[in-house]
């Protein structure tokens, strides 16, 4: 089995893109052999990269996951992964990387489609690919054969002590610092120059994008000079072809044994969030990474059918997000048509008012004064950062009527902002929340925290989103509870087990995945998938 999740890839892209795209691409060819699911949610509000990735192989959403965020407060001023282990180490080509914490899945509190497999098989053959931690652990889950992805800092494929010693031979080829120089040679430009044109809603230097690690905004990017290289390679499809290739590669050093031993590999695409990330999701490089990821798929789907015959693996492709305009695009008529329809409800919620961009940093600067206005001086706020306001201990360690009063003050000055909806007192939050039927903000707020949350949720409104600090000021985001950012496509493709060339055009809960890929696995599924729809047996 192949599980695919392509960052970012929003509902509303593939039902409006996947049709454009050519006959003999992998988009298409997953929808002519699988069924296609147009419209499946997630029960969370909290739509971005770790809470969506960890939902898909768990079935779970944050509250009982515990992955809530991307990222925490590293308790030194900054922030640091969610799935950072600071009893582990990182682990490159050449071995351990000194002075860097590895990842893990410690924080994470149930388990994933991969620990089912492992537990029921000892001997499967599970690998897991991403350019983020928070989007291979999942899929490869506590014991993975080999769990990858890239160190940005130092530009190569690394692993963590928490599952080997040493990258796996057959990754250094391919991942190690040395290899992933050589694609520095390469140059970005349009697959199909005419067609991006002709698609995208903006030109190729619209007002927004940016420049991420010296690639420019404009084509061609060279990724020659880029600096860091690491975050300019993410954003760039060069970043779905090293995964894709490092997955063939995995499955060729298992060559000897493809066939005895139950398989599981898990591709996270990170670059397709990057690239929206900077240029938003109507530039002409989003528009171009879609067309290239479509010719790769298409070019990796051909490699597993020489590798064991086209109806010898399975595959589901979902997303773990959705995405937004850019607020500088909101003005292209192109770029928001179903604006151009008032009296017909655009069926994924999005927005036709005005749009913009919260900045963390000047958001914390501000509650921080807020704060010292309300208890007088110390250290009360420690971090904003999508979508939470995080007290500091001492802060938390006030008495109650002074927390209290503190956050009413800060909850205030949020509210005050236009690009704000409302604000939650997290530890106020009721217990249990409310079943997952309940699809109103608050429920969906409720069911997105967990021990690791911050003190105030914070809900923006629709088309504003925080700054995703990719490219800081510049870019769009996603984040937020509106199905535009919740809502994301499920293919599913499992030759004799899943019927070919079927649309469910109903919305169907995210829970699905995980209990599509236990069935296909012929294991149990994590518990809070065992009720969810199987689509091995629609």
């Amino acid at each position: 089995m192949v599980t695919i999740v392509v960052d970012q890839m929003a509902a509303w892209i593939a039902e409006e893109r996947w049709p454009l795209l050519p006959a003999d691409g992998g988009f298409a060819r997953l929808r002519r052999e699988g069924t296609f699911v147009t419209s499946m949610r997630y029960a969370h509000a909290v739509t971005d990269t770790a809470p969506g990735h960890s939902a898909l192989y768990t079935g779970a959403v944050p509250r009982a996951s515990g992955i809530c965020i991307n990222e925490v407060p590293d308790g030194k001023g900054g922030l640091a992964s969610i799935l950072r282990d600071e009893r582990t180490e990182l682990v490159g080509a050449g071995g351990v990387l000194p002075g860097q914490a590895g990842s893990s899945l410690a924080v994470l509190q149930v388990e994933t489609v991969a620990d089912r497999l492992r537990a029921a098989h000892p001997d499967a053959f599970i690998v897991s690919l991403s350019l983020k931690d928070r989007g291979a652990l999942f899929g490869g889950g506590r014991r993975p054969t080999a769990s990858l992805w890239l160190d940005v800092k130092s530009a190569q494929m690394v692993t963590s002590t928490a599952f080997a010693e040493k990258l796996p031979a057959w990754a250094v080829p391919l991942g190690s610092a040395e290899a992933l120089e050589q694609r520095r040679t390469l140059v970005w430009r349009p697959l199909d120059p005419r067609w991006v044109e002709a698609h995208a809603a903006t030109g190729d230097a619209q007002d927004g994008e940016g420049d991420a690690a010296g690639l420019g905004i404009t084509f061609p990017h060279s990724l020659a000079g880029t600096a860091p290289y690491g975050r300019a390679l993410r954003t760039s499809p060069s970043g779905d072809d090293l995964l894709l290739d490092l997955a063939l590669a995995s499955l060729d050093a298992e060559r000897p044994r493809a066939g005895t031993r139950p398989t599981l590999l898990a591709i996270s695409l990170s670059p397709n969030d990057y690239i929206g990330h900077t240029f938003g999701p109507d530039s002409w490089e989003a528009w171009d990474e879609l067309a290239r990821l479509d010719a790769s798929l298409a070019r990796f789907f051909a490699g597993l059918d020489a590798r064991f015959g086209k109806d010898g693996y399975d595959v589901l492709l979902s997303a773990d997000h959705g995405v937004t305009t850019m607020p500088e695009a909101t003005t292209t008529p192109a770029a928001r048509p179903w604006c151009a329809h008032p009296d017909k409800p655009d069926r994924w919620g999005r927005p036709c008012g005005p749009a913009a961009r919260v900045l963390p940093a000047a958001l914390t600067r501000e509650l921080r004064e807020v704060a010292r206005g309300a208890l007088g001086s110390g250290d009360w706020v420690a971090e904003v950062n999508d979508p939470y306001v995080f007290l500091t201990p001492a802060a938390r360690a006030l008495p109650p009527a002074q927390v209290t009063a503190l956050k009413d003050a800060l909850a205030s000055s949020l509210r005050a902002h236009a690009e704000i909806a409302e604000v939650f007192d997290v530890p106020a939050l009721p217990s249990p929340c409310p079943p997952e039927q309940d699809e109103s903000i608050g429920a969906l707020v409720c069911r997105s925290t967990s021990k690791a949350s911050g003190d105030l949720y914070v809900v923006t409104r629709p088309g504003s989103f925080f700054d995703p600090n990719v490219v800081v000021g510049k870019g769009t985001s996603h984040g937020t509870p509106y199905l535009y950012d919740r809502t994301v496509p499920f293919v599913a493709r499992a030759p004799g087990q899943i019927p070919a060339g079927k649309v469910i055009d109903t919305p169907v809960a995210f829970e699905a995945f995980a209990r599509t890929a236990a069935t296909l696995l012929g294991i149990d599924p994590p518990a809070p998938a065992r009720s969810a729809v199987d689509l091995a047996t629609r």
